[in-house]
């Protein structure tokens, strides 16, 4: 009999998380699209479609724990409302064990999460960049407050930079050898691109670190064979790379003397956020058990109010992580600990 109910269970909360997440991805491209017409100037509405495709993956990975929670809440409010649910724990089955399938479905929906920021994420950033650097869009691809790129054995920093004029401010240069040992580190007060790979350095500081010199120069003119353009395809967002190749990035910039607390967040977050859909179940099931007078607005209401704050409690202590205030796996975890408990919480008062 448990065989039964399990798949029956599993079948219809499959059933409504394909309806809530078809809903979620067409509102996506319907909104995406109207914001990209005018971002890929002059291009083809071809262009603009395989753009707006391209960032899909990574918008549904965030979706896929909403469309987990509302589902589940809007599977069991049905079977609150059908009685189906009050037959069921009269037959001896708990709660407890009436949720089995449901977390055996988020287990899945993480898993397939992580599979889709590993395998899909980072072939669609790369069709994404494209896309945008054959557009011959004159704002930057990436607009933060500092940008790094690798040319050789060097490693660049620029921050503030402003891709209209050129200029930046704290230019760094760190040149490494083979064992990627540091070898020699440059340092600007501020930069300007001349054009042609070559940039002029303003206040710069050299220091050898092979015979321990250190020097002082007004100017200097270096060829980096990195253009304004090449910053900008270039830059990199953690968000889009694979959980390995990012954890070698930061292990280079780390022994660099670069802050890798945020790309340490968005590492932890790969982990994270396919959790967040196992979490949900243990908010999902006692609140949709929980349905007064069996009012089906009850439940998108408070859908929508849990899926709301728990995204603001997500970015509040990413961005506490960011600052430094928080340790970042604390940052990245702590989220899912607190909804966690709420969810047990929930649980523990239910009739089960």
């Amino acid at each position: 009999m448990f065989k039964k109910l399990d798949v029956y269970v599993f079948k219809r909360v499959f059933k409504y998380f394909l309806l809530i997440f078809s809903v979620l991805i067409t509102l996506f491209l319907v909104i995406d699209f109207v914001g990209k017409v005018d971002q890929v100037g002059g291009g083809h509405l071809s262009g603009i479609l395989l753009l707006v495709v391209s960032r899909l993956p990574l918008y549904a990975v965030r979706m896929l724990p909403v469309a987990v929670l509302v589902s589940v809440m809007v599977t069991v409010a049905d079977f609150s409302s059908t009685n189906e649910l009050l037959v069921i724990k009269a037959l001896g089955i708990s709660l407890y064990r009436f949720s089995v399938p449901f977390i055996i479905f988020a287990g899945l929906i993480a898993v397939f999460t992580f599979s889709v920021e590993e395998l899909v994420i980072p072939a669609a950033a790369k069709i994404e960049k494209r896309i945008l650097i054959n557009s011959g869009k004159k704002k930057p691809l990436v607009v933060g407050s500092q940008i790094w790129s690798k040319t050789g054995n060097r490693f660049v920093s620029i921050e503030r930079l402003n891709f209209t004029t050129g200029e930046g401010k704290h230019f760094s240069m760190i040149e490494v050898n083979k064992r990627f040992k540091p070898v020699k580190r440059t340092d600007a007060v501020n930069v300007k691109y001349l054009g042609d790979s070559t940039w002029i350095l303003k206040d710069v500081y050299v220091r050898d670190f092979s015979d321990r010199l250190f020097r002082h120069m007004e100017d200097l003119k270096v060829k980096l064979h990195i253009s304004l353009r090449d910053l900008k395809v270039y830059s990199v967002n953690p968000e889009k790379m694979e959980f390995f190749s990012l954890v070698r990035m930061i292990k280079h910039l780390r022994a660099l003397g670069y802050n890798v607390t945020a790309y340490q967040i968005e590492l932890y977050n790969k982990i994270s956020l396919p959790l967040i859909c196992i979490v949900v179940v243990f908010i999902g099931v006692p609140l949709g058990a929980f349905n007064p007078r069996n009012q089906k607005s009850y439940t998108a209401v408070v859908a929508i109010a849990i899926t709301v704050l728990m995204w603001i409690t997500v970015s509040f202590f990413n961005s506490l992580g960011k600052s430094g205030i928080l340790p970042p796996l604390y940052a990245s975890f702590a989220p899912e600990l607190i909804f966690l408990s709420l969810g047990l919480t929930l649980f523990s008062r239910s009739h089960t």
